[in-house]
């Protein structure tokens, strides 16, 4: 069963589309990753499917239901977001962050009930920040930022998580954390995640279907073996690489082919 159905998909800003005609299905517990060039609509797609753009056109299902008829609480019962990472704004603790996830669980007038601690404490387990609870988002690297935003997507108990570019900013032992951290609420824990990311590699390593976009349309979709291949990326992303199987995955990794030149 699909979660989630975008069909004839158009967004964008302004007056102009960026996303032309997307159609893509997202069957339940899937891990699938988007990628493409910087400006390929990667980041207006996982924007636009959660109806968070007014520039749209096309229908978006999730659940069954359409998404640009749901009203903001319905749309965060069904779809939790984290964005890409920036510096913090407001002086929030990790603790109070994650507690906003519930928003759309509780009454208009109603506190916090014991059903919201008991979400925010195992999401906050889950993705290892409890210890970080009193700590203020500006006082956390990188790394712990971005789990504790991925708590507060889990605090809200949705069946769909879009994150926009997770790995953004973060080095590779953080990378592999993140993502480590992705697979195991997929795998153990049945959620589906769509992932808007530039890292090939590390897509291919976690997600079981890559969807690459060029100008704003689709242009392949499949798993790694079959969309990680050098034809894809030189007419996808302009660049001649080599192809490996990576000696413990057996995934294929993408490694810069070496220019030779004469002399």
């Amino acid at each position: 069963m699909n979660i989630l159905e975008a069909q004839g998909l158009a967004a964008g800003y302004g007056e102009g589309f960026v996303v032309r005609g997307v159609s893509l299905a997202v069957g339940e517990g899937e891990f699938v990753a988007i990628l493409g060039r910087n400006g390929s609509g990667k980041s207006t797609l996982v924007k636009a499917v959660q109806g968070l753009l007014a520039n749209v056109d096309g229908a978006v299902l999730c659940g069954g239901e359409d998404v640009f008829r749901m009203g903001p609480r319905r749309v965060a019962a069904m779809i939790a977001y984290v964005p890409q990472l920036a510096e913090p704004v407001f002086e929030y603790t990790v603790e109070e962050v994650v507690l906003m996830g519930r928003f759309a669980r509780q009454g208009r007038l109603s506190g916090t009930s014991e059903a919201d601690e008991a979400a925010v404490a195992e999401a906050m387990r889950l993705t290892g920040v409890a210890a970080l609870g009193a700590k203020r988002l500006t006082q956390l690297s990188g790394g712990e930022r971005q789990r504790a935003l991925i708590a507060r997507a889990l605090a809200q108990e949705t069946p769909l998580l879009l994150l926009d570019e997770p790995s953004l900013h973060l080095d590779i032992a953080y990378q592999a954390e993140v993502y480590g951290l992705l697979k195991g609420l997929q795998e153990e824990r049945g959620r589906t995640v769509v992932v808007a990311e530039h890292n090939i590699n590390l897509a291919a390593a976690h997600a079981g279907r890559l969807v690459f976009l060029r100008d704003g349309t689709v242009v392949a979709s499949g798993p790694p073996e079959e969309t990680v291949t050098a034809a894809n990326i030189r007419a996808i992303f302009g660049a001649d690489v080599d192809i490996r199987e990576n000696a413990r995955s057996g995934l294929p990794e993408i490694s810069l082919a070496a220019k030779r030149t004469s002399g």
